[in-house]
């Protein structure tokens, strides 16, 4: 009889969706042995994660139990615990959060339940993921990053009434009211794709953002590379936003796309740049953020016929 597969599953209970439902749906598989450990801070599923992959015995599979925000923590502490050269078990991404981009991007539609299934009774696939580094602050970015309105939107949510998606696109339309473009230049690889008025600029490895906004549509999130959309001053927002949710953003006339290694999003008016990585707004301290591609950076638990974004499928 083959032993039975150890799990231990992160949970942050302050993520804006339903941890103990995602949980239980793991114990009801029946075919691993699970245990959860709570976050009670930010900054301690990165910790948790970590000490669990340098452990004398570590795990078979980590699950992260929470947001996109939850996720990047739990990455972050896999990928530093990767480069201190321990065996690093792969990663499971439960659906907790309010977006849930992360786990579209590696499940698609998939009900979690049918995932969790799938990945416990060993019928799931081990792939690489690339991750990304923002050199001027070394935080690690999984699901993408973007400067502009995408920020905006986030600071948007504080103190509003709704929940899950409905508080995304709130949030979202309360942002375009407000926006005011900047003017930005964009550099890939050294050579510059854009410069002038910037609404949004959108990098990184997976498709979506919010959960259902397609938003660098031709991404592969294993190719050793970073792509960027950028969107300039001359597109009409409601325009922006309809084509996000059409999949027919590079349709728009003016929308600028680039992919590379390394890319450089900067003001040029001297002042700091509305950022954000994971859902996570981070400090405004400077005029430019540089992001840097880390190749086949993660272990993740896909389905076998993976989405369409993985190149090695």
């Amino acid at each position: 009889m083959n032993p039975r597969l150890r799990v231990t599953a992160i949970v942050n209970p302050a993520a804006g969706g339903d941890g103990a439902k995602a949980v239980a749906a793991l114990a009801a598989v029946g075919t691993a042995t699970l245990d959860t450990v709570e976050t009670t801070a930010a900054g301690d599923a990165t910790d948790l994660a970590f000490k669990l992959a340098v452990g004398e015995n570590p795990p078979d599979v980590i699950t992260g139990v929470g947001g996109d925000g939850t996720i990047c923590e739990v990455v972050t502490g896999l990928h530093r615990a990767r480069e201190a050269g321990a065996a690093v078990p792969p990663l499971l991404v439960a659906p907790a959060g309010t977006g849930n981009s992360t786990y579209r991007g590696l499940w698609d539609d998939a009900p979690w339940e049918t995932v969790a299934a799938t990945a416990l009774r060993g019928e799931a696939v081990v792939r690489h993921l690339d991750l990304a580094r923002v050199e001027q602050t070394g935080h690690v970015v999984v699901l993408g990053s973007g400067s502009g309105l995408f920020a905006e939107s986030l600071l948007a949510r504080l103190g509003r009434p709704e929940t899950g998606r409905e508080l995304l696109i709130a949030a979202s339309l309360a942002a375009m009211q407000s926006h005011v473009p900047y003017a930005g230049r964009v550099t890939v690889d050294g050579e510059v794709i854009y410069e002038g008025g910037i609404v949004e600029t959108i990098a990184g490895g997976f498709p979506y953002r919010g959960g259902v906004l397609h938003l660098v549509p031709e991404s592969i999130v294993d190719d050793g590379l970073l792509d960027i959309t950028v969107i300039p001053a001359s597109v009409e927002l409601m325009d922006f936003g309809q084509a996000a949710v059409g999949r027919t953003l590079y349709q728009l006339p003016g929308v600028c796309w680039g992919r590379g290694e390394r890319i450089t999003v900067e003001r040029l008016d001297g002042q700091p740049v509305l950022y954000e990585h994971d859902g996570e707004v981070m400090p405004a301290t400077g005029p430019a953020y540089d992001l840097t591609a880390l190749p086949a950076a993660l272990a993740v638990l896909t389905p076998a016929e993976a989405p369409t974004w993985f190149g090695r499928r």
